[in-house]
C-alpha cells in the first residue's frame, strides 16, 4: 500500500519518530498532527483516529521533557482488529468508529494504545508477549484458539462477540432492544408478517438479535406462527440462497428484518432483481447504521448502536479491569437508537406480486 510504503521509508531514514515523520506518512500538516495527538475537538474525528493509529504503529514517544523525570510504567491497551492490514481497518466505518472512541478515551485516561491487524502475526497467530500489552481489546471475529492464547497472558475485552469457554469482558450493542424497536416500527406501519433474514447462528450476536426479533414479534402482538425465520440463506455473508426469501414475499410477507446492514444490502439487491420495489412492495430494515464502501447508498431504517461510545466504553472497561483483575466477567451494554430511513413504509393494500422471471 502507498501509505504503508511511505511509512517504511520514513522509518528507515531515522530511528526517531517525530511529528514531522507522522505528518509526512499521512500527507497532512505537522500542526494538524500535533492537534490530533492532543485530541483537539476541532480536528475531524477520523483524522484524529488515523493520526493516533499511525503514531502508535510508528512508535512515536512524544516530545522529550527537560529535567529529571520519575519513571512510571504506562498502561497499555492492545487493540487487535480481525483484518489483514491497517488499511482494511481504516476503510471500514465501523472499525474507525471503534478506534475513534478508543483513541479519545485513551487520551483522557492517559493510557497508550498499541493497534494491530491480526494477520500481521500470521493466520490464527497471536501477538508475541514482548509487545508488553496489559489488556487486549478485540474487534471482529477471531478464532477461539487466538482468544484463549491472548487471555492466558492478559485480560481480554471483546466487541460484540462472546467466546464460550474463555474468560473475558464484553462490550455489546443493545441488540435485543434494537431489533425489537425495528419490529415495533414495522408493526405500527401495519405489517403483520415479517421475514427474519439472519446469518447462521454461529456468532453470539446473531443469536441475540434473533432473540430480539422474537421478543419484538411477541411485544407487538404479531402472530409468531406467521413470521418466517431464515437463517441458512447466507454463505460467508453472501446471500447465496435467495429462493426462500423470494418465496416468502410471494406468499404474503410484507417486510424483511435483516440481521445487519450488510445483510440488508444483500437482501435489497436480491429483491430488486426479482422485481420487487423497496419500500413500495417490501419494507426492509438493517442493523448497524454504517453502510458499506463500494455499494450504492441505501438509507435503511436501521439501528445505530453508537460504535464511538462503544470504543470509549472499551477503554474505560480496560482500565477498570486492570484495577480489578479478580472481579467477575463484565458485559457492558451500550444504548443505541433507531433511525428511520427510506426503506420502510405502510404495506400496500391489494399489492400485485411480480411474476416469476422465466
Amino acid at each position: 500500500m502507498p501509505g504503508e510504503n511511505r511509512e517504511k521509508s520514513l522509518m528507515a531514514r531515522s530511528n526517531r519518530v517525530t511529528l514531522d515523520t507522522i505528518s509526512r506518512a499521512l500527507n497532512i500538516s505537522t500542526s494538524s498532527v500535533s492537534r490530533a495527538l492532543r485530541n483537539d475537538p476541532l480536528v475531524h474525528p477520523e483524522t484524529r483516529a488515523q493520526v493516533n493509529a499511525t503514531a502508535m504503529r510508528l512508535g512515536y514517544q512524544g516530545r522529550s521533557r527537560r529535567g529529571p523525570q520519575v519513571s512510571v510504567k504506562q498502561r497499555t491497551i492492545g487493540v487487535l482488529f480481525a483484518a489483514s492490514s491497517m488499511s482494511d481497518v481504516k476503510s471500514h466505518s465501523l472499525t474507525m468508529s471503534y478506534l475513534q472512541g478508543l483513541t479519545a478515551e485513551a487520551g483522557r485516561l492517559n493510557v497508550t494504545l498499541n493497534i494491530h491487524a491480526a494477520e500481521e502475526f500470521g493466520q490464527n497467530g497471536v501477538p508475541p508477549e514482548h509487545l508488553d500489552t496489559d489488556v487486549w481489546v478485540l474487534s471482529g471475529q477471531h478464532s477461539a484458539e487466538r482468544v484463549a492464547k491472548l487471555a492466558s497472558v492478559a485480560p481480554v475485552i471483546s466487541f460484540v462477540r462472546a467466546y464460550p469457554g474463555v474468560t473475558h469482558d464484553l462490550v455489546a450493542t443493545d441488540d435485543v432492544s434494537g431489533i425489537s424497536q425495528l419490529v415495533a416500527h414495522l408493526a405500527q406501519l401495519g405489517h403483520r408478517r415479517c421475514v427474519w433474514a439472519g446469518f447462521d447462528a454461529q456468532s453470539s450476536f446473531v443469536r441475540v438479535r434473533l432473540a430480539g426479533f422474537l421478543e419484538g414479534v411477541v411485544s407487538a402482538g404479531l402472530d409468531l406462527s406467521e413470521q418466517v425465520l431464515l437463517g441458512n440463506i447466507f454463505t460467508e455473508g453472501k446471500l447465496t440462497r435467495p429462493e426462500p426469501l423470494i418465496g416468502a414475499i410471494r406468499d404474503g410477507a410484507t417486510a424483511v428484518v435483516a440481521v445487519s446492514d450488510h445483510a440488508a444490502f444483500e437482501v435489497s439487491e436480491a429483491l430488486e432483481a426479482a422485481g420487487f420495489s423497496i419500500p413500495e412492495d417490501v419494507s426492509l430494515t438493517g442493523f448497524d447504521a454504517i453502510g458499506e464502501p463500494g455499494r450504492r447508498a441505501a438509507h435503511f431504517t436501521s439501528f445505530d448502536p453508537n460504535f464511538v461510545e462503544m470504543g470509549r466504553s472499551a477503554a474505560r472497561l480496560a482500565v477498570w479491569r486492570l484495577e480489578n483483575p479478580s472481579a467477575a466477567s463484565v458485559k457492558l451494554v451500550v444504548r443505541g437508537r433507531m433511525l428511520e430511513g427510506i426503506t420502510t413504509a405502510a404495506p400496500r393494500r391489494g399489492k400485485s406480486v411480480p411474476k416469476r422471471k422465466r
